[in-house]
């Protein structure tokens, strides 16, 4: 699925459980990583455990292909979802992920981090036009994002902002 601006704050705080594929990609490297261990903390609390998450590269994935469907079938030895997050996403994932998504995990929740990837890359792509998988943008704030960034800051310290001051 393809997430609208609109859709991408409710998303971040609440997943669509049929989305086992989350690919965040964009210029915004802070914005995609902040992202990331937002939906991570969805699945689990310690982004860093060893027993419920690892982090893989593409090359790793490139040389062992089958990693992804272990790590992904891997049951939680505590109980639980585990999460996956993959870094360096590039378009070389697009068939490994697209076999992927064929017989997902239920549980457990692979997050994809790219760079930039153009409107024809084939990983985002796949990941915009599946049902099960989810494609999140980060772009460099613009006017309209940077009202809500500001608007959000203060509303987590208990201050509201006049429109007025806001532009």
């Amino acid at each position: 699925m393809k997430l609208t601006w609109k859709q991408i704050d409710p998303f971040l705080k609440k997943p669509d459980p049929k989305a086992r594929v989350v690919l965040i990609y964009g210029p915004d490297n802070g914005l995609m990583q902040e992202r990331a261990k937002t939906i991570g903390h969805t699945v689990i609390a310690d982004l860093e455990d060893p027993f419920n998450a690892v982090t893989l590269t593409t090359e790793i994935l490139s040389e062992d292909p089958a990693r992804l469907s272990d790590e992904a079938g891997a049951l939680s030895m505590m109980g639980g979802a585990r999460l996956i997050k993959i870094t360096n996403g590039a378009d070389k994932l697009t068939p490994l992920i697209k076999e992927y998504l064929l017989n997902p995990s239920p549980e457990n929740l692979v997050i994809i981090e790219a760079d930039n990837l153009g409107a024809r890359s084939s990983l985002r792509l796949l990941c915009e036009k599946a049902k099960n998988a989810a494609a999140l943008p980060c772009y460099i704030e613009d006017e309209r994002g940077m009202s809500n960034l500001i608007r959000e800051s203060l509303a987590n310290i208990n201050l509201r902002i006049d429109h007025d001051a806001l532009h």
